[in-house]
């Protein structure tokens, strides 16, 4: 699992990541988390992660994993919140405040496919099979409407403005749609008719 993790530190950051290969490497002394709290039978599976932030001691993450593939995103992202840590395991995205562990959320839709990173926007963007999300600063931000049946390709990113294609399976062909990224605000897709506003991704909280 350790080779597949991408490492995109773009953002500044306040803390130092990185991943342990086995539970053998935490430290005894350094406090161990567990993402989500309370782990289901299927989340046995996952990576631990040593956070040492600059101004708090080092503690350990266990991330739960979410699919057994390499078709979905695996990575550690800073955020535009330098205290912010972005762990995403097997197409499952969490976001952690690194001073204070507690306080984090698991972002919805699952699996994330792809992560992209808009240092200009002060921007992550998660790239689910039929919607996307962002988080900024303040943390996440907005939930597009559906865009695709099942699939999002990006084409560009132009200043605030997305452009990408989702599958209409009804038409059966790839259709264009625009999401503005500083509101969530989409046109176009495969299913227009659906509302273009914004809404909650449902995140899990501690």
């Amino acid at each position: 699992m350790t080779s597949h993790i991408r490492f995109n530190f773009v953002f500044p950051r306040s803390y130092e990541a990185r991943v342990l290969e086995s539970y053998s490497l935490v430290h005894p002394a350094e406090k161990l988390y567990h993402f989500p709290v309370k782990l289901e039978e299927g989340d046995r599976t996952g990576t631990y992660i040593r956070v040492a932030p600059k101004n708090a001691n080092p503690w350990i993450g266990f991330f739960a994993l979410g699919f057994e593939s390499e078709h979905v995103a695996h990575g550690l992202y800073s955020c535009p919140d330098p205290y912010s840590l972005c762990v995403v395991v097997g197409g499952y995205a969490y976001i952690v405040n690194t001073l204070k562990p507690e306080h984090w959320m698991q972002l919805e839709p699952r699996p994330i496919m792809d992560v992209q990173v808009l240092p200009h926007l002060k921007l992550l963007i998660f790239i689910a099979a039929t919607t996307m999300s962002a988080v900024g600063e303040s943390g996440w931000l907005w939930t597009t409407g559906r865009l695709s049946w099942e699939g999002i390709s990006i084409s560009e990113i132009k200043e605030q403005v997305l452009h990408g294609t989702g599958w209409d399976a009804l038409a059966d062909k790839e259709v264009p749609f625009q999401v503005d990224l500083t509101t969530g605000q989409h046109t176009g897709g495969a299913r227009p008719e659906m509302s273009s506003g914004t809404h909650t991704p449902g995140a899990q909280k501690s």
